[in-house]
């Protein structure tokens, strides 16, 4: 049971820092000339796509967010998540900031939650953990929250660069 409510505070989490991102406009001094060579975010060069039910779905927009270790997270954490329709959103959470194969301790599909692997062939992100690239695959079974009966297979991949 408690590991069910650790893969809901990690959501919890990941839906805060998602909702709570925005970034004003930056106000320089009058005459001021902005550089805009240093400008981070967006969310270019982003893929993510996954299979279930025989059915691919693809995102072409995407983020990520690199946790690094701390007391709460002692291997740090890595997000990725894409999508816009609540129904066929996609979200991915390992506990972990190098490359390699680990255990995706949440994958999360519109109301099909569940846990698998994951395999990150790149981690590349500077200090604040939203701008570099991240790219692999993963596999899992995920499980209805709305009938829990209904167990299905995923696997797919993402590569987003921001």
């Amino acid at each position: 049971m408690s590991k069910c409510y650790n893969k809901l505070f990690v959501i919890l989490i990941f839906v805060l820092a998602i909702s709570s991102c925005k970034v004003d406009a930056p106000i320089y001094p009058e005459g001021a000339v902005p550089d805009f060579t240093n400008v981070g975010g967006g969310l270019s060069n982003a893929t993510i796509e996954y299979t279930i039910d025989g059915q691919i779905k693809r995102f072409s927009t995407g983020f990520f967010q690199v946790i690094a270790p701390t007391v709460g997270l002692p291997d740090g954490n890595i997000q990725v998540a894409g999508g816009l329709d609540p129904n066929t959103a996609f979200s991915l959470s390992a506990s972990t900031v190098v490359a390699g194969t680990v255990d995706a301790d949440v994958i999360l599909i519109g109301t099909l939650l569940g846990s698998g692997k994951v395999t990150f062939t790149q981690i590349s992100t500077d200090n604040s953990g939203l701008k570099g690239t991240v790219k692999g695959t993963f596999t899992g079974k995920v499980v209805s929250l709305t009938d829990p009966g209904i167990e299905k297979d995923v696997s797919g991949s993402f590569s987003i660069k921001m």
